[in-house]
């Protein structure tokens, strides 16, 4: 879902900071064209984290997307035979975006080959609550943590997956979150938006992993590197030498 300002808060005027339904509504037109490189680098890595996290699945899986946005990741789900996929998010012009996204997708892949269907579902993915799924095989959530406080985010997890389930999650890294978080400009004002963000430590997500009774099968830490930028665009290049990115691939204890 999320993704991130790509100058340091410091050079920027003062934002508006709005609550996310309305933040990500207003951004859903630009976001996948407004040349976010740590967006960049999350499609990147979650290509690489993919063939792993599905060959861990059990056939025919029930997989939820936990703030989904505009499908830049669920499409690629569209890839897992007979898979039954969710898409849950907080903002309706997200969701319009990923239902488009994900039926090219599914149509881009042989019949045999591909999900069996997708459904999408406006939902306060901060609020355990309302997230009422159980039983699922899978959870991808990816830029998505920094919205929500560990606690709820990893309460959400544990609710909605069956034992012996996998979570796929990404996120900003703490020393780029110290100096940036999610955000846009808006074209018609040129105003800078931004939502309430929450500073996770890759300590702090691991130790919700601990007293969730979770176990880490993959993790990887990402920095900018000079040979990104033909792939991520020159924004990224005041990057260069920090990290920017977190992923792991998790299992929920049987």
């Amino acid at each position: 879902m999320a993704s991130q300002s790509t100058q340091p808060s410091s050079s920027m005027k003062k934002p508006n900071i709005l609550p996310v339904p309305e933040a990500y509504d207003q951004w859903a037109s630009t976001y996948d064209i407004d040349g976010n490189f740590l967006q960049a680098i999350d499609t990147m890595m979650v290509a690489e984290m993919l063939p792993t996290f599905i060959s861990l699945l059990q056939p025919s899986p029930t997989i939820l997307d936990l703030g989904c946005g505009t499908g830049r990741n669920t499409s690629l789900l569209m890839q897992i035979p007979k898979a039954q996929v969710i898409g849950l998010d907080v903002s309706a012009n997200m969701i319009a975006k990923a239902k488009h996204r994900c039926q090219q997708a599914l149509d881009s892949v042989p019949t045999p080959l591909r999900a069996s269907a997708f459904t999408f579902k406006l939902c306060d993915i901060s609020s355990p609550a309302a997230v009422n799924y159980f039983g699922a095989s899978a959870v991808v959530s990816t830029l998505v943590m920094e919205h929500v406080p560990l606690e709820k985010f990893f309460a959400i997890c544990y609710k909605v997956l069956a034992p012996g389930g996998m979570l796929l999650i990404t996120n900003m890294h703490s020393d780029m979150g110290a100096i940036s978080q999610a955000g846009f400009v808006d074209e018609a004002t040129g105003e800078k938006i931004q939502t309430k963000s929450y500073f996770h430590t890759i300590l702090e997500v691991e130790e919700q992993i601990r007293l969730r009774k979770f176990e880490v099968i993959w993790k990887e830490e990402r920095a900018v590197h000079e040979g990104d930028l033909a792939k991520i665009g020159e924004r990224g290049r005041k990057w260069i030498g920090v990290k920017v990115w977190f992923g792991m691939i998790v299992r929920k204890k049987v």
